[in-house]
């Protein structure tokens, strides 16, 4: 097996992306990720997307391959190696955050006012407020309060 990476991806247009289109891209990033055994987490927060795609290096790069092919502009913001998956169960989770609750969770008032200040996130904060996202989806997902599109293992056509 192949070393796991994780690669965190961000929106990189000035203009903000409407919730239909993000309901569309969430539509392709699921399909690819499911294709490529690539697990992950996408955010929308104040008209901007933020996307963390892990596993095997040659499948995370070519599950963003499929999905860039949407045309949406997203660039690559960090990329490392990881000793395990943040996000194993999740073919690709989704939250909506209002900007203020996301500066609020890292500590930062005023980071997201508008979907190009999100472009611009730095790495660590990027990785930080997935990751602060991800574990509160987790922890509801276990209460039965919330449940994410979740990975099988069933080995039928996919």
């Amino acid at each position: 097996m192949e070393h796991l990476i994780h690669v965190i991806y961000v929106g990189a247009a000035a203009t903000e992306i409407s919730e239909h289109d993000t309901a569309e891209f969430l539509k392709e990033a699921r399909k690819a990720n499911r294709k490529n055994d690539v697990s992950g987490m996408m955010l929308y927060v104040g008209g901007g997307l933020l996307l963390l795609l892990e596993g095997e290096a040659h499948k995370v790069d070519a599950a963003f391959q499929e999905i860039a092919a949407s045309k949406r502009e997203m660039r690559a913001i960090l990329r490392e190696p990881v000793a395990e998956r943040e996000f194993p169960d999740w073919i690709m989770g989704f939250e909506a955050v209002a900007p203020a609750e996301a500066a609020r969770l890292l500590g930062e008032p005023l980071v997201f006012e508008s979907a190009s200040q999100v472009a611009q996130i730095k790495p660590l904060t990027a990785k930080t407020l997935l990751s602060i996202i991800g574990r509160r989806r987790w922890q509801s997902d276990r209460s039965g309060m919330f449940r994410a599109i979740r990975r099988t293992t069933d080995t039928g056509p996919r």
